[in-house]
């Protein structure tokens, strides 16, 4: 078997295991794959960006963009009170920044998007996990 072939299968078959965890994954891990994919969405938009690759920047970007609209289309205002307005606004500025790094190929800029997101991403990591904790120790109370 050529490794052309190798790499197709390994890649059939890990877009299938990413699927069926997506497909299959809570709320919660949802939101997490959504932050990690528009984190390595955007880092890959970088690497294009340096490579001068407009074509695969803009993709990557839109596809970040995507991702971003998603989170914001799924705030609850009502129930989530200050914290999604907070969060809606940090997603515009987000916007924001992706919007002029493709105009303007500007790396930097979407560093600055890669902070909030990373921050964001480990702060529900974060609850997440503190929510399992506490949900753990009342069940075996």
């Amino acid at each position: 078997m050529s490794q052309e072939n190798k790499k197709k299968i390994y890649q059939q078959t890990l877009k299938s295991y990413r699927t069926t965890e997506i497909m299959t994954a809570n709320k919660e891990a949802i939101l997490l794959l959504l932050y990690e994919g528009l984190i390595r969405f955007l880092k890959q938009a970088i690497i294009a960006i340096e490579k001068k690759d407009t074509i695969e920047k803009s993709r990557l970007i839109g596809r970040g963009q995507d991702i971003v609209n998603e989170l914001r289309a799924t705030l609850n205002k009502k129930q989530g009170g200050d914290l999604a307005v907070s969060l809606d606004s940090l997603y515009g500025f987000v916007t924001d920044r992706l919007i002029l790094a493709n105009k303007d190929n500007d790396s930097e800029k979407l560093n600055e998007a890669i902070n909030i997101l990373t921050t964001l991403h480990e702060a529900w990591q974060q609850a997440i996990n503190s929510t399992k904790t506490e949900k753990e120790v009342s069940e075996n109370r």
